[in-house]
């Protein structure tokens, strides 16, 4: 008597894309300074990486831990000595 042969298919329904992304470590960040009214765009990096006028920001600054798990469209505050610093993170990649 012969048994059976099962063999498992298996059927990989398609994942939904992910249509937000947060801030993290690596991330290229877009905002706008509400306050000076300019766009900037960082990546976030090691300290030791970092170099601001190159475009990389430090992830122990005050501006990229403002930024860090925010999503774009978020208005995130910034402080600084004079007040806070409104940034829109306007994209991420």
């Amino acid at each position: 008597m012969s048994t059976p042969q099962l063999t498992a298919q298996h059927s990989q329904s398609p994942r939904p894309q992910a249509t937000v992304e947060e801030v993290s470590f690596g991330s290229t960040v877009s905002f706008t300074d509400q306050r000076a009214g300019r766009d900037q765009t960082f990546t976030i990096v090691a300290s030791h990486n970092a170099k601001p006028h190159e475009g990389t920001l430090s992830i122990a600054s005050p501006v990229a831990h403002a930024l860090l798990h925010h999503r774009a469209g978020d208005l995130v505050q910034v402080p600084t000595p004079s007040g806070p610093r409104p940034l829109l993170i306007t994209a991420i990649a």
